[in-house]
C-alpha cells in the first residue's frame, strides 16, 4: 500500500558537454593564484589543485543558444566534501552537526543525500558555499565531456533546494543593533 508520499529521485546520470546547476564534477581543477600576484606585476606561478565540486550557476545561464554561446562566461562551482572525508573534522566529524546542517543551522553548508546509482555511488555530501571558485564555461564543458563518461546530476526539487540555500547564504544581513530579547 502506498503511503501517499511522492518519491523523487535525488540524482540522474548525464554525459557530454551539457551543463546544468547541480552537476557534480569529481576532481575538478582549481587554479590557485598566489597572494603576491595581486600586489606585484609580472609572471607568477599558479598552482592547480583538484577539488570535488558542484555547479552553482543557474541552468538557464548555461543553456546553449543557437549560435553556440550562453549567458555565462564562467561557471561558479562550490566545493563538496564527502562525509567519510570529514570524520576527523572538528565540526563535521560529529553526526549531530550533519543534522544541524540539514536543518539550516550552518548557513554556509548544505547537505546532499547519498547517490546510490549503481557504478556511481557517492557518500553524503557537504556543499561548502563559502568555498567557491569560477572556471571559464568552455573549460568546464571540456572537463565535463572528457572521455564522454557519465557524471552525477542533482535533480529537482533537490537542485532548487540547493539553489535556495545558496541564495540564503548570500542574502544574510547583519544589523548594527538587534531587537532586545523578549522577557
Amino acid at each position: 500500500m502506498s503511503d501517499g508520499v511522492v518519491k523523487y529521485p535525488w540524482y540522474g546520470l548525464v554525459a557530454g558537454a551539457e551543463l546544468e546547476q547541480g552537476d557534480i564534477l569529481l576532481d575538478c581543477p582549481v587554479f590557485l593564484i598566489p597572494p603576491s600576484a595581486v600586489a606585484e606585476a609580472g609572471p607568477h606561478e599558479i598552482t592547480i589543485e583538484y577539488q570535488n565540486a558542484i555547479v552553482m550557476t543557474q541552468s538557464c545561464d548555461l543553456a546553449v543558444r543557437a549560435d553556440g554561446t550562453c549567458n555565462a562566461e564562467e561557471v561558479i562551482l562550490a566545493a563538496i566534501y564527502f562525509q567519510r572525508e570529514l570524520q576527523q573534522d572538528r565540526t563535521f566529524g560529529k553526526k549531530a552537526n550533519w543534522e544541524n546542517a540539514c536543518k539550516g543551522r550552518f548557513p554556509r553548508y548544505h547537505v546532499l543525500n547519498r547517490c546510490e546509482i549503481q557504478g556511481h555511488e557517492l557518500d553524503y555530501m557537504l556543499v561548502d558555499m563559502g568555498r567557491l571558485f569560477a572556471l571559464s564555461t568552455p573549460a568546464v564543458r571540456e572537463f565535463a565531456a572528457e572521455g564522454n563518461k557519465n557524471r552525477v546530476r542533482l535533480l529537482p526539487p533537490y537542485r532548487e533546494h540547493l539553489s535556495e540555500a545558496f541564495a540564503r547564504f548570500f542574502v544574510r544581513v547583519g544589523l548594527p543593533v538587534d531587537i532586545p530579547a523578549f522577557k
